[in-house]
């Protein structure tokens, strides 16, 4: 299997984004200790912008998400001004998605710690799997990536004749 590793920069107005793209597969230790496929830590180095502090949350299909700091407060930013406490899916979002986030230092090797219940959530023991997946990256149990990805090629065909205008 090839990985491709591709980075678009777009910088538009008041959204700075980042878009990431690879699959990376590392392992992760007994304290939850993992590092960071260096090529995303370099990319926002590249652009002077802080490698150290990122933010990890809970994913859709038992994923982890993993944004860099800057993304996740222009989000925050964003979500502040969408979501009202008073509703109830807007409760349950941000239960699901903003109480359990963890903000996570990366060290000069590119190390940094998955909190217990995110690796609950993601059903990570040993290997995982790093996705570039635009303007964040989702971390996956290895196990569940492969099954994930062997039970949805109905859907990525279905997909795919959706887009026969973007010529993939």
């Amino acid at each position: 299997m090839k990985i491709y590793k591709v980075f678009i920069v777009v910088n538009s107005g008041e959204w700075w984004m980042i878009n990431f793209f690879g699959e990376f597969r590392f392992s992760i230790d007994e304290k939850g200790r993992t590092a960071l496929p260096a090529i995303f830590k370099d990319k926002l180095d590249s652009m002077n912008e802080d490698t150290e502090h990122w933010v990890l949350t809970k994913g859709l299909e038992q994923s982890i998400l993993l944004y860099p700091i800057k993304v996740w407060q222009e989000l925050l930013s964003y979500l502040s001004t969408r979501l009202n406490y008073k509703n109830e899916p807007d409760r349950a979002f941000l239960r699901y998605f903003i109480f359990p986030a963890k903000e996570v230092t990366v060290d000069k090797q590119g190390r940094f710690v998955i909190p217990k219940n995110l690796l609950d959530h993601s059903k990570i023991v040993k290997n995982i799997v790093f996705l570039g997946a635009l303007n964040k990256i989702e971390i996956w149990s290895e196990e569940y990536w492969e099954g994930y990805i062997s039970t949805s090629s109905d859907q990525i065909s279905s997909l795919i004749s959706k887009l026969d205008d973007l010529s993939l």
